[in-house]
C-alpha cells in the first residue's frame, strides 16, 4: 500500500529530503518536432520528432538512466510519448497515458485543412507572437482553445498523478504548454507562459495534497554538447 503519511511543507522546499508523503515531478518537455509553415492547423497537433529531436531524447534518456524513477507518464501526442518510452526504456518501465496533458492548441478553431502560417498575412502573424511574446498570454490566439479550461485539466491531471504517487518520484514527459501551466499554478504566476522551456529540459516540482514546491526550471544541459540554436518554428 502506497504511505499516506502527510509531508511536511519544509520537505517540499528540500531537494534532499525523503520523499516520505510527497511526490517528485521530473517535468520533461519533449524533443524538438518536425515543423514546416507548410503544415495544416491539424498537422501541427501531432507532428513527429526532428533528427535534433531524437538525438535531444537520446541524451536526456542517457542522463536519467542511472537516475530513480519509479513510474512515467506521458503526453498521447507522439513526440512527448516518444520521449517518455525512451526515458521508461532504461528503467524497465512503460509510459502511462493521460490525454489530458496534451499540449494547448492555438490554432484549434482555424480551419484544420489550411497552414495559418501559409494562409494568414505575414503581419498578422508576426503581430500575433509578438503580442504572445510581450504579454506571455494565450489572449494573443485568436483561434486558440480556452487557456482556463487547458489550465484546468493540465492541473486535474496532475493532481491525480502527485496524489497516485506519495513518496514516489515521476517522470513526465509533455509540452511547453503544459509544463508552464504546472509552474505558474506553483509559482503563483498569472502568466500562461512564465519560462521558455527548452526541448527535453527538466522542470522539478514537489507535490503533497494542494500545495507545490518548485525545485529546478528548465535544465538543458544535457543538449549543450551538440546544439548552439533553436529553429525558428521551434521555439
Amino acid at each position: 500500500m502506497l504511505n499516506k503519511t502527510r509531508a511536511r511543507t519544509i520537505d517540499l522546499d528540500n531537494p534532499f529530503a525523503p520523499l516520505t508523503g510527497l511526490c517528485e515531478l521530473i517535468l520533461v518537455r519533449h524533443g524538438e518536432q518536425l515543423l514546416t509553415r507548410e503544415l495544416s492547423a491539424s498537422e501541427t497537433v501531432d507532428p513527429p520528432l526532428s533528427d535534433l529531436g531524437r538525438r535531444q531524447v537520446e541524451a536526456v534518456a542517457d542522463r536519467m538512466r542511472s537516475s530513480r524513477i519509479d513510474a512515467v507518464y506521458s503526453s498521447p501526442l507522439r513526440r512527448a510519448l516518444d520521449t517518455g518510452r525512451a526515458i521508461a526504456g532504461h528503467h524497465g518501465l512503460e509510459p502511462t497515458v493521460y490525454e489530458a496533458l496534451t499540449e494547448y492548441e492555438p490554432w484549434q478553431d482555424f480551419p484544420a485543412d489550411q497552414s495559418p502560417f501559409e494562409t494568414l498575412p505575414h503581419e498578422e502573424i508576426s503581430r500575433i507572437f509578438r503580442e504572445h511574446a510581450r504579454t506571455r498570454s494565450y489572449q494573443a490566439f485568436p483561434y486558440a482553445e480556452d487557456p482556463i479550461a487547458f489550465r484546468a485539466r493540465v492541473l486535474g491531471s496532475v493532481a491525480a498523478i502527485a496524489d497516485s504517487n506519495p513518496g514516489r518520484r515521476v517522470v513526465v514527459t509533455c509540452h511547453s504548454g503544459v509544463i508552464n501551466a504546472i509552474l505558474a499554478d506553483a509559482l503563483g504566476s498569472g502568466f500562461d507562459m512564465p519560462v521558455r522551456v527548452h526541448h527535453t529540459s527538466l522542470s522539478v516540482v514537489r507535490a503533497a495534497d494542494t500545495r507545490r514546491a518548485v525545485q529546478s526550471i528548465n535544465d538543458f544541459t544535457h543538449v549543450l554538447s551538440f546544439q548552439s540554436e533553436v529553429g525558428a518554428m521551434n521555439l
